[in-house]
């Protein structure tokens, strides 16, 4: 049956209803993603004069670079913003002159590139973004000139996938002709202000050296509407309520292990997780260390109590209710009540505390009061056993503590745990080869100083506290009509063809296209009943093509570069890869870029999050995208991973809540799936395709896996990638142990697991190692790849089972497509005629 190509492109560049409506929610998150760090009362300022300064002023950051690039119709810088909030920015000299310096930078980086790409140094290419000039002088002439007594100074920085940010180009923190600026505006202007448009944590030991300085406010990268939210928050029109999503530390070598991360050690084929389970304030607070901004921190124009008024527990099941006030006279506002629990200190070592649940407020006006519920089931405070593979709640005192960041709590209640008891049995995963020698456990009470108060004492037997089990067996192969009518007429051959994406440029025959898109399954069997389906990247949005040309012979070329590093490849090689609009006709796919995945987090708003993915998913059904490469929900390990703007937290609570908020929003719009990726300990970009994660299984399961058993478990996530890197030894995508034992025997995901793009071949991951691991989909494939397969079939190098259960599990995410139904519907109509 031959068909044509097809796609949902638009033949109009007009703006849509749907543009228009996902704006509004990117400014929405936006609006609550932005985190005040400081004020002494200057914000907020009216709309009026303003001197604008900084590298991030009018060349805003929206997003990270590389995949997680988004190509909007238009992005809000903040300078667009402020002005068209009615400010006047009076510093537009200096402005124009930093565009000169940002251009004449660019130029410089685009040669130093091109030679770079005749040495075929593709991974650098992607790791090392064009950063932004620091910016010219800011003199005494531009201050008197500008006219007013008020100054908003914006750093930025840019980072992205393949390296990791380097302390000594300053991408960490001031240079010093920063220092200078700043020095020379604080000393200068009566209202100073800066802003940190920068995708992590940053080095805010300026602080200490410059006076004047009267609000800070971290901005992050807020997608394509930031400059509006930014413009709002600062006037007042609306109270900021973002909290912090990672503890800042005030230097970087406050971070345990600070200096061996990465490349600052010289190896990166080996990373050692030898702070364990104590990762961001889990460390800070357990071992008395003194942060910046602590974790889940963030400032209001207004002020806020918070009063326990009940605590319940039912089983394992806690839930408590707090009465919020706004104790402010002027400006609304909302406030994140954030619960933390104390565990008892015998035993094995644990943290001095753990968030156990969150709950944002709705807005709140000044003197009134709203209720909010934190529910949490306490086994998931239960401890992991590596003796015998057990998670358990030890007997003794459950302190309970919420507050309004982690360094701002208070005891409300104690839960009183008669015996020890195992939540959840499970099997050793993971061992390590070598040898990880962890942080020296704190010197932690048992909290005996708080067991003299008033606190109320809630008993919980152990006898009430069922244990879960598992059973660790190879799943069944995935079977229901439709999926069986297909895998009834493949042959073995085709079933490696199923399970093999259709090669990094989607080459051969195609059903069905969404031009940009980052790969596609096999169109090789259409007219065995099976159409190709598109995977787009994210997780700021869709990454598509936003114009393409339509060439002779039918295929889409794109006009503009689809990652920003192709903006820099020589112009005769933009001529061959580009399509020109002058001279063919054109289609168009305005996506949505929102805020990324570290602002969307500071929101603590999973509502929020959740119209944010449902977002998402209208713009997949919109252009026909059926997998959405996200969200990413890597923990943040440590500040200079070259990621982490993409990933949400230090915290696998947050991390988690955020992702599942998020796959259900997607998931919401019948036939969309998401994505959760990178599975797992991708938490370092230099040598990601080699560099191995050596971390002691407690820590893995504590920390690095939670995240994604709740966006799994409770988000319900269609599709998971594997990560590029080894765990103790093993690539991730060839473990069994991370893909059949835990991901499908222990949590029941019934989805689709796929490689990441170039994760298997050679001197990587085992492509059949993959399938038989639980690995259903390698991708981008190509006919490589296929070869393989097939041969190791013949050999028996490969299970054959193993292979159909791959395929079963990826022909049921396509049937279940909103293409497979257009697929079936003409497919008929081509078999009646």
């Amino acid at each position: 049956m031959k068909m044509k190509i097809r796609n949902k492109a638009a033949f109009t560049d007009e703006v849509t209803p749907l543009e228009e409506e996902n704006a509004r929610v990117s400014y929405e998150a936006a609006l609550e993603g932005i985190v005040l760090l400081e004020n002494d009362g200057i914000l907020p300022i009216t709309p009026g004069k303003v001197a604008l300064y900084g590298a991030g002023a009018g060349m805003t950051i929206k997003g990270g670079t590389g995949s997680g690039e988004v190509n909007e119709r238009h992005a809000v810088s903040i300078l667009e913003g402020m002005e068209s909030a009615g400010f006047t920015v009076t510093t537009k000299n200096w402005l124009k002159g930093y565009e000169e310096e940002y251009r004449k930078g660019e130029e410089e980086y685009a040669a130093e590139f091109r030679r770079r790409m005749l040495k075929f140094d593709i991974v650098n290419m992607m790791g090392t973004p064009y950063q932004h000039p620091f910016g010219q002088p800011v003199t005494i002439e531009d201050v008197n000139g500008s006219d007013t007594d008020t100054c908003i100074y914006v750093i930025a920085r840019q980072a992205g996938e393949s390296a990791d940010r380097k302390l000594k180009n300053f991408e960490y923190s001031l240079s010093d002709e920063e220092k200078a600026n700043l020095a020379m505006c604080a000393a200068n202007y009566e209202k100073m202000i800066v802003v940190i448009n920068v995708g992590s944590v940053f080095d805010m030991g300026f602080l200490d050296e410059i006076t004047g300085i009267g609000a800070v406010v971290y901005y992050a990268q807020q997608g394509m509407m930031g400059g509006k939210a930014f413009a709002d928050l600062i006037s007042g029109k609306v109270s900021p309520s973002g909290k912090t999503a990672d503890t800042w530390p005030k230097k970087y070598e406050d971070i345990p292990f600070a200096m061996d991360y990465s490349y600052l050690n010289g190896d990166v084929d080996q990373e050692y997780y030898r702070e364990g389970i104590y990762v961001g304030y889990r460390y800070f607070d357990s071992y008395d260390v003194e942060p910046r901004y602590p974790f889940g921190y963030g400032l209001s124009y207004t002020g806020f109590s918070v009063e326990t008024e009940k605590v319940e527990a039912d089983g394992t099941k806690v839930a408590v209710t707090a009465k919020v006030t706004n104790t402010g006279s002027v400006y609304s506002g909302k406030e994140v009540v954030q619960l933390y629990v104390t565990c008892p200190q015998t035993g094995m070592a644990k943290e001095y505390q753990k968030l156990a649940a969150f709950a944002k407020t709705e807005e709140i006006k000044p003197g009134e009061s709203k209720e909010v519920s934190l529910a949490f089931d306490m086994a998931d405070l239960a401890s992991y056993r590596e003796k015998d593979a057990a998670y358990v709640l030890e007997k003794g005192d459950y302190i309970l503590r919420p507050g309004t960041s982690s360094r701002d709590t208070s005891a409300a209640a104690v839960l009183v745990l008669d015996e020890d008891v195992v939540t959840e049995q499970c099997e050793n995963i993971c061992p390590v080869v070598l040898k990880v020698k962890e942080i020296e456990p704190p010197m932690l009470s048992d909290t005996a100083d708080e067991q003299d108060t008033d606190l109320e004492r809630i008993p919980v037997k152990a006898a009430d506290i069922a244990t879960a089990g598992h059973r660790y067996e190879d799943p069944e192969i995935y079977s229901d009509p439709v999926v069986d009518a297909v895998l009834d007429v493949l042959s073995d051959d085709e079933l490696c063809d199923v399970v093999t994406g259709a090669g990094v440029t989607g080459g051969g025959p195609k059903f069905f296209e969404a031009p940009g898109s980052a790969g596609y399954t096999t169109g090789e069997l259409i007219d065995k009943g099976l159409p190709n389906v598109c995977l787009a990247d994210g997780p700021a949005g869709l990454r598509l093509q936003k114009i393409s040309a339509v060439m002779h012979n039918g295929r889409l070329k794109s006009v503009e570069p689809m990652l920003s590093a192709m903006k820099y490849v020589p112009d005769l090689a933009k001529k061959f890869i580009l399509g020109d609009p002058q001279k063919r006709p054109c289609v168009y796919q305005f996506a949505t870029s929102f805020p990324a995945g570290l602002a969307l987090a500071q929101s603590w708003n999973t509502a929020l999050v959740e119209r944010v993915g449902e977002a998402v998913g209208k713009e997949m059904e919109r252009y026909g995208v059926t997998y959405w490469l996200a969200p990413g929900m890597n923990i943040h390990r440590n500040p200079l991973c070259g990621r982490n703007f993409e990933y949400y937290s230090e915290d696998p609570l947050l991390t988690g809540k955020m992702a599942a908020a998020m796959s259900r929003g997607v998931q919401s719009r019948r036939g969309c799936y998401v994505t959760v990726k990178h599975f797992c300990c991708n938490n370092q970009e230099d040598n990601r395709n080699h560099t191995n994660a050596n971390v002691n299984e407690r820590a893995l399961r504590e920390i690095y896996l939670r995240g994604f058993r709740i966006a799994v478990q409770e988000g319900h996530a269609k599709a998971l990638m594997t990560s590029y890197n080894k765990v103790n030894g093993a690539y991730a995508n060839n473990s069994y142990d991370l893909l059949t034992k835990v991901l499908r025997n222990e949590w029941g995901f019934d989805g689709v697991v796929m490689t990441d793009w170039f994760a298997t071949g050679k001197d990587v991951g085992s492509h059949s190692a993959a399938i038989e691991a639980g690995n259903d989909l390698i991708m981008p494939g190509g006919k490589g790849a296929v070869r393989e397969l097939r041969q190791k079939l013949k050999s028996g190098e490969l299970d054959r089972t193993a292979l159909i259960k791959c395929a079963a599990n990826v022909i049921r995410g396509i049937t279940g497509s909103r293409i497979y139904q257009a697929y079936r519907r003409m497919y008929t109509e081509k078999q009646s005629e």
